[in-house]
C-alpha cells in the first residue's frame, strides 16, 4: 500500500470512531497519524519492513500496529468492525457543515437517515424540521449545505489531483514520438477543485501515441479512442482525456483546452471581429491560411491583447484589462518572504520550532511565525498563557541558534460569543495574532458573522485565518457574511488569510479578489503542521493569482523590515 492508501484508511477510521460514539481523542490521533504518513518522505511499507514506523511523528505503538496489519492484509480488525457497525452512507453526512457526529447519530437513530439521499428525503418530508432541537432554520441550512455538496461531488481538490497528474504528464511526455506534453483544463488554471484531467501532447503520429497511452499500467478502462483523443479511467477512479495533435497545432490546442469555456468564447468572437478564426487547431485568416503561432503570447498579440496567464482565463474582466494593458503583475512563488501561520509540537504539529524554522530558512524565507493553538482547542493541545511563555523561550533559543527571525504568534480561537481565547495582556506580547473559528459551525449566519466582527475589533488581532472554514469536497463554508467581514477588514486594518492548505484554499479566489478590490491586505499562509507542508505555499500563490493579487497586496511578500514596520514592531 502507498502512503496515500494508508492515509485514506486512517482518515476513514477517524470518521468511524466519531460516528460510533467512541472517544473523540482517538479520532484526533488517527487524523494526526494520517497527516504525518501522507507527508512522510519515505514509503510506509519500507518503514514497516525496517521496523521504523515509530519514527513517523504522531504514530504511536497502537496505530503503528494497525498500520502494519493494514499494509500486510489490506485492512485491520477494528476498522472492519466499525465499518460493519456504521452504515457506509452515514459517513457522508460528516461532509456537511454544521452536521457533526452527534447530529448524524441522532438523525440515524430517530429517522433512519443513513445516506445523503435519505437525508434529502427526510428534509423533503419535513421530518428533520420536526425533530427536537432542529426546526425550520436548521433544516433549511442543512438543505443548502446538501445542495452545495452535491454540486461539487464530482470534483476533487487540486491538491489531491496534482500528485498523480504531474507524473502522468511526465509519463505521456516520455512516450515514443511525443515532443511535449502539458496539463490543461481547470488544473492548469489552478482551480481549487478539478473534474476530469486534460492532457495535451504533440507528436507526428497521434494514433500511435494514443494506443500507447491506452495500454499504460494504471489504466483501468478505455472509454473511447479515436485519431486525436483517448479517454480513460485510471485505477484511482479518475477520468483522463489525452489529446494528441501535430506539433504545429500544439499551442492553440493547449490554449483551447485550458479554457475556460467563457474565456474561449470571448476570444473566438474577438478573432471573428478581426477577420480571423480561432479554434483548437490554429488561428486562421479568412481565406483559411494559418497565422503562424509559436506561443500563447502570440495568440493574444494577434488579437490585440496583452498575454493573459492561465489562472485569469475565466471571463471575469481579464479580456478588457488585457485590451487596456491593465492586467495585474501577478504574485509569484518567489515573491513570498515568509510564512505567518505554522504549527509545531507545542500544539498539534509534528515538528519542533527549530525544525520548522530551519526548513523555512532553507526555503529562502526571511522570517517565520509560530502560530500554535490557544487553550480552548483541547484536542489540538492548545497552549495556556503559561505554556505559551515557555514556548517563547524555545522560539528565542531557536532564533539565536539559527540566526533566523522567528515571530511569536498564536492561532487564537474566536469563542462562541466572539471573545478571544487568550487575554489581551498576552495578545499584546505577541508579534502576530491570527484569530479563527474551530467550533460552533452550526450557529446562524448573523451569530457567526458577529463572532468574527467582534474578534476583528480587537486591536491585537492582525489576521483572520481560513475565514469561511471550508474543507474542499468535505465541508462547505460556514454561514458567514463575507461582504461585512471585508468591510470590517478595511475599517480595522485586519488582514484576511488565504490558507494555502490544499484541503482549504480559504479564502476562495472570488472572496480574495473582492477583498483585494476593497483594499484589504492578504496573508498567504500554509497552516503547516510539519516541515513538508511548507511546500503548500504553491497552492496559496495559485489561489492569489486567480484573485488577481500582486505582491503589494500580500503581507508576507514584504521583507522583514517592511513587515515589522507594518506590524509596528520595533
Amino acid at each position: 500500500m502507498t502512503n496515500r492508501d494508508v492515509t485514506h484508511v486512517l482518515l476513514d477510521m477517524a470518521d468511524l470512531v466519531e460516528l460510533s460514539g467512541d472517544d473523540p481523542f482517538k479520532a484526533v490521533a488517527y487524523r494526526k497519524a494520517a497527516r504525518a504518513i501522507d507527508q512522510y518522505p519515505e514509503d510506509v511499507s519500507l518503514l514497516m519492513e525496517q521496523g521504523r514506523l515509530l519514527e513517523v511523528p504522531g504514530v504511536g505503538k497502537g496505530i503503528a500496529g494497525k498500520v502494519e496489519e493494514l499494509v500486510r492484509t489490506g485492512t485491520f480488525c477494528l476498522y472492519e468492525e466499525l465499518k460493519a457497525k456504521v452504515p457506509p452512507g452515514l459517513r457522508d453526512l460528516l461532509r456537511l457543515p454544521g452536521l457533526g457526529p452527534k447530529t448524524a447519530a441522532q438523525l440515524h437513530q430517530r429517522l433512519g437517515v443513513d445516506s445523503l439521499e435519505s437525508l434529502k428525503a427526510a428534509l423533503d418530508s419535513g421530518a428533520v424540521r420536526d425533530l427536537p432541537g432542529f426546526g425550520e432554520k436548521k433544516a433549511e441550512n442543512l438543505r443548502h449545505s446538501l445542495e452545495s455538496l452535491q454540486h461539487v461531488a464530482d470534483r476533487t481538490p487540486l491538491g489531491h489531483v496534482l500528485p498523480w497528474a504531474l507524473p502522468l504528464r511526465d509519463t505521456v511526455a516520455a512516450l515514443p514520438g511525443v515532443e511535449r506534453a502539458e496539463l490543461a483544463g481547470s488544473l492548469r488554471r489552478r482551480r481549487d477543485t478539478v473534474g476530469d484531467v486534460d492532457v495535451v501532447a504533440a507528436a507526428d503520429d497521434p494514433p500511435a501515441v494514443l494506443a500507447a497511452f491506452a495500454g499504460l499500467r494504471g489504466v483501468a478502462e478505455v472509454l473511447g479512442q479515436g485519431d486525436s483523443k483517448c479517454s480513460v479511467v485510471l485505477d484511482n477512479g479518475r477520468q483522463v482525456d489525452l489529446r494528441v495533435v501535430r506539433p504545429d497545432q500544439f499551442v492553440t490546442t493547449l490554449h483551447h483546452f485550458t479554457g475556460s469555456k467563457d474565456h474561449n468564447v470571448r476570444l473566438r468572437a474577438r478573432a471573428k471581429d478581426r477577420g480571423l478564426k480561432l479554434n483548437e487547431y490554429g488561428l486562421f485568416h479568412e481565406d483559411g491560411s494559418p497565422v503562424p503561432i509559436r506561443s500563447e503570447e502570440e495568440i493574444y498579440r494577434a488579437l490585440g491583447l496583452a498575454y493573459i496567464p492561465p489562472e485569469l482565463r475565466e471571463d471575469l474582466g481579464e479580456v478588457e484589462a488585457a485590451e487596456e494593458d491593465r492586467l495585474p503583475d501577478l504574485l509569484r512563488l518567489e515573491d513570498i518572504r515568509g510564512d505567518l501561520h505554522v504549527h509545531t509540537r507545542w500544539s498539534d504539529g509534528l515538528a519542533t520550532v527549530r525544525e520548522m524554522a530551519h526548513a523555512a530558512r532553507d526555503r529562502g524565507y526571511e522570517y517565520l511565525a509560530i502560530s500554535d493553538h490557544s487553550p480552548s482547542l483541547v484536542v489540538a493541545g492548545g497552549l495556556t498563557p503559561e505554556r505559551l511563555r515557555l514556548q517563547w523561550d524555545e522560539i528565542r533559543q531557536a532564533a539565536e541558534e539559527l540566526g533566523f527571525p522567528i515571530l511569536r504568534s498564536a492561532e487564537v480561537d474566536i469563542l462562541r460569543d466572539g471573545s478571544l481565547d487568550l487575554p489581551d495582556e498576552v495578545l499584546a506580547e505577541l508579534d502576530f495574532v491570527t484569530a479563527s473559528i474551530h467550533t460552533g459551525f452550526r450557529q446562524d449566519r448573523e451569530t457567526l458573522t458577529q463572532r468574527v466582527l467582534r474578534a476583528m475589533e480587537n486591536p491585537h488581532v492582525d489576521s483572520i485565518a481560513h475565514p469561511t472554514g471550508r474543507l474542499l469536497a468535505r465541508r462547505e463554508p460556514y454561514l458567514v457574511d463575507m461582504d461585512r467581514i471585508i468591510e470590517a477588514a478595511v475599517r480595522t486594518g485586519t488582514c484576511l488569510e488565504i490558507n494555502a492548505s490544499p484541503e482549504r484554499l480559504d479564502l476562495s479566489a472570488e472572496h480574495a479578489r473582492q477583498a483585494r478590490d476593497a483594499g484589504v491586505m492578504i496573508a498567504i499562509n500554509t497552516d503547516a503542521h510539519q516541515v513538508e507542508t511548507l511546500e503548500d505555499m504553491w497552492f496559496g500563490v495559485g489561489q492569489a493569482r486567480r484573485a488577481w493579487l500582486g505582491p503589494s497586496q500580500v503581507l508576507n511578500a514584504r521583507g522583514l523590515p517592511a513587515l515589522l514596520d507594518y506590524l509596528k514592531i520595533t
